[in-house]
């Protein structure tokens, strides 16, 4: 029963993180095509400060719920949980509102002095309102994934993108003629929309279930310092990687600047990579993705259980499968990019950068999923340790080669220093787990097969008469089901190593007579 609630559960998130990662796609293409490559640029930047705000107000709020929720769960004890849950959420209710205020009370300075755009004014002020909304919505998310009804928090994120998408498209009607500054208030208003009623939908869902379990109400004084234990050192680390991040934004049209393009173009350029480049580059990613936010609870509860050797197979697993599945999506990047960003974009130059940024991918993806692991096991302030590292490398590439290279600067920037980050985290994955690696299965025969599926395929369909976008849709549908086939044959690959992961991840993890202690009032405490 458990093993087939947690397909269920992977399958709803795979389903719901390519759902979303669509919809991101086509919001880009549709915003390229309404407010232009400059206008792209003055929405990536100020959501680049946005984002900083969100991590300030949200920060450590999911994992801490879905842990602990996910920790008590495990042991039999509701009571403790939901005494968690209330405690993450008061704790997000006050710095929620703190950053809030922050953002709004110092939109000018910040428009002016760092983003040096007045436009950005209005925007940021709106999206300030946004925030508290935010951070219910992410401990409640939290609470879902670990009780495992994702549904519910997938189904939240959708409404919001879909709700904000519909805000945006109505608010274009009439804000377009005022110019840029209208345009990404507009933009801004519709993520406000979004995530407010994103947090009405999801509350509701909490309420139901609340309401249909039984349990005694209290209040654990050690849940309150595992919660500060928590979201403390992911938030204040998360503040320093987040304000970071946001210098590396702003730095990057500053060095296109440089380079020699005006205003306009550097906006344009920092548009293109951010806006539309990257999203393209990791839209494969939503199965992983997926797959990484069910990781978390499941190795918290195997962590906090001592389950040690499950915990060393289940990683060598996940490593395994993320290089199979990584690299045939660089291949078909490598060779179907160019017919890619003309399908998406009509923009010859995006799918050219597409191409090459594919190798980035496999690193990308291994990182991805190494960081998720190692948060499920309470790893969580390396990874946050190691994405500092990340963006003061990050920081002072770009000022060294932007002015100096321009695009080629950037990507060599993002190459770097998503190599660092990937090689520092999977090193610590390696250190508080065994993984067994396996050079011949996990590359040299994925690698070959890479080879030959795509080069394959491109060079059969050099001259197939139909439309991009078809083109490359069945190009990279016929160069996996190949890739898969070399990999099944030469024993790289078995569907049995798929179906034991999935059962490793099922298993129920008993804890002997805390899944049915009950609690003094005679009433058995739900898991």
């Amino acid at each position: 029963m458990k093993l087939k609630k947690f397909l269920i559960n992977t399958l709803i998130l795979t389903i719901g993180s390519l759902v979303l990662r669509f919809i991101g796609v086509a919001f880009g293409a549709y915003l390229s095509k309404k407010i232009g490559a400059e206008g792209v640029g003055l929405y990536q930047l100020v959501f680049t400060v946005y984002n900083f705000a969100s991590t300030i107000a949200t920060s450590g709020i999911y994992l801490a719920v879905t842990r602990l929720v996910s920790e008590e769960m495990g042991k039999g004890r509701y009571d403790a949980a939901n005494d968690a849950m209330k405690k993450c959420a008061v704790y997000g209710i006050v710095v929620s509102l703190l950053a809030s205020t922050l953002l709004y009370t110092l939109a000018s300075p910040i428009s002016f002095f760092l983003i040096d755009d007045e436009r950005a004014v209005l925007s940021l002020r709106i999206l300030a309102f946004a925030l508290p909304f935010m951070a219910f919505s992410s401990s409640l998310r939290g609470y879902f994934f670990a009780i495992r009804q994702v549904i519910k928090s997938v189904s939240s994120q959708i409404f919001e993108q879909v709700v904000r998408i519909a805000v945006v498209s109505i608010g274009f009607l009439f804000v377009l003629p005022g110019g840029l500054e209208n345009a990404c208030a507009a933009v801004a208003l519709g993520s406000v929309g979004g995530e407010a009623l994103a947090f009405l939908f999801t509350g509701s869902f909490y309420l139901m279930d609340i309401r249909k379990r039984s349990f005694r109400k209290k209040k654990y004084k050690e849940t309150t310092r595992k919660v500060l234990s928590i979201t403390i050192p992911v938030a204040l680390s998360s503040y320093l990687k987040s304000a970071l991040v946001t210098v590396e934004n702003v730095l990057i049209p500053k060095g296109f600047k440089r380079y020699g393009s005006g205003g306009a173009g550097a906006l344009a350029q920092y548009g293109m990579m951010e806006a539309m480049v990257m999203p393209i580059l990791s839209f494969p990613a939503a199965f992983l993705t997926s797959f990484s936010s069910l990781l978390v609870p499941e190795l918290a509860e195997s962590n906090a259980l001592k389950r040690q050797n499950e915990i060393d197979r289940l990683a060598s697993r996940v490593i395994r499968l993320t290089l199979l599945f990584a690299l045939p999506i660089a291949g078909c990047f490598v060779c179907f990019g160019e017919e890619l960003g003309i399908a998406v974009y009509q923009n010859a130059e995006t799918g050219h950068l597409l191409r090459l940024m594919a190798p980035l991918v496999p690193i990308m993806y291994l990182d991805l999923v190494t960081d998720a692991m190692l948060k499920g096991l309470d790893q969580q302030v390396s990874v946050l340790r190691y994405s500092v590292i990340d963006s003061l490398i990050s920081i002072v590439l770009i000022w060294a080669l932007i002015p100096l290279y321009g695009v080629s600067g950037y990507i060599a920037v993002l190459f770097i220093s998503t190599f660092v980050n990937a090689v520092l985290s999977i090193n610590r994955l390696i250190e508080v787990t065994s993984i067994r690696f396996s050079l011949s299965n996990w590359l040299i025969k994925p690698l070959i097969s890479v080879f030959l599926a795509s080069f394959c395929i491109f060079t059969i369909g050099k001259n197939w008469m139909v439309t991009p976008g078809l083109g490359a849709l069945i190009k990279i549908t016929l160069t996996f089901i190949i890739y898969f086939l070399f990999v099944f044959f030469s024993g790289a690959f078995s569907f049995s190593e798929v179906i034991r992961l999935f059962k490793m991840m099922s298993l129920p993890k008993k804890t002997g007579t805390l899944l049915s202690k009950t609690t003094s009032s005679g009433r058995t405490q739900q898991s």
